[in-house]
């Protein structure tokens, strides 16, 4: 096996456990609401369980593969995560359901995106962003998979059926792909292996990093930018519905961000020589923060929605990219599974409270509040990554 077919097996195990254990949720939000009659916000909550669970287990993920055993983590995360959406086929209370989507989180933690880059950054060092890049391209297509074949087996059988095509993708498709893929990254005889310091120095200086004001400046940008991001993808078909958009267009129009955000890792691949990655990413919070407006003039242009789906999918696309490139360029590659194992924490938190706060806005003073609420954070966001670039700079001048 080589190592470009090694990373085809994780682009496309990352594929199908997107599809089959994230988009699944806001893919079936409207038909549980009308199945269980439960109420927005208390479906939402449980994404809220899932995300939490997510954050507060990601520093062990990171720690085991910083120990070398992301390539038993990612595909054991996998299988038991498509197991657990097989679960939900049985659900018939609300706390079953909160149940599921705690035990989804933890698996979230050790399968999803912040696991497997660690991972590629851990065995490929400098050379990770090339394959980072390679395992998005493909695996931006989930949602494009997700939405369709839940309308499409929902519609056909029922909601239910949709948790047993899934379970099928992931727990014998993706974890396999997995398992295979990251077994040969992490015996290839040119992985970076971990640094040889004496464990007691090692130990005392891994967590230094806490200390550094960068460092939560750079988890506060991308947790704002990844609390925008899921609040539009949660509440997007309830959106586009209060906007008098048919359930069909709806449905079309979010199939659509999958292959934005591909066009969006395209276009950095091909211009990515031309401007610096900070410059990339500083584009990617002005494509979220334009796109938003956009959606808030749709209900009054409905041409402004493709412009919604074009600036927010291709600016997501290549941020999942650029996160642990800059990340890794700003805090450093030592113990990095470590340390974005932390900066998951609040980039999760603020994911996992995403959707039940949206349902609050709404709430409060329908889905215009809510877009309004998502410019003020998309601005902080911006701001906070600003303060750490001008921190990181001053640091490295000192150091010269």
């Amino acid at each position: 096996m080589s190592d470009r077919q090694a990373v085809w097996c994780l682009a496309f195990g990352q594929t199908f456990v997107w599809a089959g254990v994230f988009y699944i949720f806001p893919a079936l939000i409207i038909w549980w609401e009308a199945d269980f009659g439960w109420s927005r916000s208390e479906i939402t909550a449980a994404l809220t369980f899932a995300v939490f669970a997510s954050a507060i287990f990601s520093p062990i993920s990171g720690a085991l593969i910083d120990r070398g055993l992301g390539s038993y983590t990612l595909p054991i995360g996998t299988f038991i995560g498509g197991l657990l959406v097989a679960c939900l086929f049985f659900v018939n209370s609300l706390v079953l359901f909160y149940l599921i989507w705690t035990g989804l989180g933890v698996c979230m933690a050790f399968s999803l995106y912040e696991p497997c880059f660690s991972f590629v950054i851990k065995t490929k060092g400098l050379q990770a962003k090339r394959y980072i890049t390679h395992i998005t391209l493909v695996a931006g297509l989930a949602g494009t998979i997700a939405f369709p074949v839940v309308h499409f087996v929902s519609e056909l059988a029922g909601w239910r059926a949709v948790t047993l095509v899934f379970v099928m993708l992931v727990s014998c498709v993706a974890a396999p792909l997995m398992w295979v893929g990251t077994r040969y990254l992490s015996q290839d005889p040119s992985a970076i292996q971990g640094v040889s310091e004496d464990h007691a120095k090692l130990k005392a200086i891994r967590y230094s990093f806490l200390r550094w004001p960068k460092f939560w400046l750079v988890a506060a940008a991308f947790a704002f930018l990844i609390f925008s991001h899921t609040t539009l993808i949660n509440h997007l078909l309830l959106i586009l519905n209060d906007r008098q958009f048919d359930p069909g267009t709806a449905v079309l129009a979010i199939s659509f961000i999958g292959p934005m955000q591909v066009v969006g890792r395209l276009l950095i691949m091909i211009g990515g020589k031309y401007i610096s990655d900070v410059v990339a990413v500083f584009l990617c919070f002005a494509f979220a923060f334009v796109a938003v407006i956009c959606l808030m003039l749709s209900a009054y242009v409905p041409a402004f929605l493709i412009l919604f789906i074009i600036l927010h999918g291709s600016g997501n696309g290549v941020i999942s990219i650029l996160k642990p490139i800059i990340s890794r360029e700003i805090l450093g590659g030592d113990n990095f599974g470590l340390k974005s194992g932390v900066q998951a924490v609040p980039y999760l938190i603020g994911s996992a409270f995403a959707a039940l706060i949206g349902s609050l806005l709404w709430n409060s003073g329908g889905y215009d509040l809510v877009l309004n609420v998502l410019l003020v954070v998309l601005f902080s966001g911006a701001l906070s990554l600003a303060l750490a670039v001008r921190l990181n700079r001053q640091t490295v001048k000192i150091d010269c």
